[in-house]
């Protein structure tokens, strides 16, 4: 049985390489999230064009209504998740604040 595996942040960087690297481990259908959803379909079709088992998927970490949506995406056309690799990372700095006070 194909596994479903959700990478956030992967259109890029150590999200890309994450990707690609599971997908070629084989039996796993691999779901690049990124914000940019033309930026999301480059990726996978880069991954696509190297054989790989992976498609786009938008989704924004910052964003409730975003991150529902994709959920619902894959619960619909996968009725499941077997990995979650949360890679996105966000920077919110307020310049009056030390990095452990950050919000």
């Amino acid at each position: 049985m194909t596994k479903i595996a959700l990478i956030t942040g992967a259109n890029k960087g150590i999200g890309f390489e994450t990707a690609r690297q599971l997908a070629q481990s084989g039996g796993v259908h691999v779901l690049l999230a990124s914000r940019d959803r033309a930026k999301g379909v480059d990726a996978a079709l880069k991954l696509q064009g190297e054989g790989l088992d992976v498609e786009a998927l938008t989704l924004d970490v910052t964003d409730a209504s975003s991150i529902s949506d994709a959920a619902k995406e894959v619960g619909r056309k996968f009725g499941h998740l077997d990995i979650l690799i949360n890679n996105a990372g966000v920077a919110i700095q307020d310049g009056s604040k030390t990095v452990s006070e950050q919000p």
